[in-house]
């Protein structure tokens, strides 16, 4: 693998940029984090680049280097040659050095996301980053989960019946951040919580830790969750997660 009761408006999932869609790394190996993602992705690719790869104009990509205090930068996909795929960054400085990487594409149009992992190859005198071509390609058909922003509570009930409290950042489909001044949280770690849903309801689900990236000061810990849903829990959050996002249509 974030919330706020402002009335500013929230953006739709169609302005939101790639790197926003994906979780917090927050010092996960390249594996592990790629594995939180794959469900995902629907779809393996074996020993063939899709030729959209090739052909899509201005694709947004991040790329991740090994190293697990990168946290992704946002290249675009300039297309692929008979042995690579070149990217040029974008709106941020790239890692200082590649070596094996994972690399997200999305295509233009929302059409389908890609992950994959590949060898950096070079960097050309244009500042066109090559990458080589992958052997497996995995492949989403629609969209990751956005991410909305909240502002409230969240209650956090531990293993022994140990409560904590914090604050609420952000929240998908799929999982949440949190402030917390708990700085044992671990990766791994089950735990349930609650908070709610200014004007749409509560929400309330086992999570398992994705993440703690320390910020200090107010803020404490950002902890980052990956939420275990049942299918009813699932359909409640697709409820308040559209009311959430879109106050008035969920009314009717």
């Amino acid at each position: 693998m974030t919330t706020e009761v402002s009335t500013d408006q929230v953006p739709m999932p169609d302005h939101v940029n790639l790197q926003r869609l994906l979780p917090l790394r927050a010092g996960l190996n390249m594996a592990d984090y790629h594995l939180l993602l794959l469900g995902e992705f629907e779809r393996q690719i074996v020993d063939l680049l899709p030729e959209d790869l090739c052909t899509a104009v201005d694709a947004e990509a991040v790329i991740f280097a090994a190293d697990p205090d990168d946290d992704g930068h946002r290249f675009r996909l300039l297309g692929c040659d008979a042995e690579s795929l070149r990217f040029r960054a974008a709106a941020s400085t790239p890692w200082p050095s590649y070596g094996k990487s994972l690399i997200f594409v999305e295509l233009p149009g929302h059409s389908g996301i890609y992950s994959f992992f590949s060898e950096f190859r070079d960097r050309d005198e244009d500042g066109v980053y090559r990458f080589k071509i992958p052997p497996l390609l995995y492949h989403r058909p629609t969209r990751l989960s956005a991410r909305l922003r909240l502002e409230g509570e969240v209650l956090i009930r531990r293993k022994g019946g140990v409560e904590c409290r914090g604050r609420v950042h952000d929240f998908s489909l799929n999982g949440a951040s949190f402030f917390t001044d708990r700085a044992d949280l671990r990766p791994g770690e089950a735990l349930l919580v609650e908070f709610d849903v200014v004007d749409c309801g509560r929400c309330e689900t086992v999570v398992t830790t994705v993440r703690r990236e320390a910020r200090g000061g107010p803020e404490g810990n950002l902890v980052g969750v990956r939420l275990m849903l049942t299918e009813a829990q699932r359909r409640r959050l697709e409820y308040l997660f559209h009311c959430r996002r879109d106050p008035e249509r969920s009314r009717t």
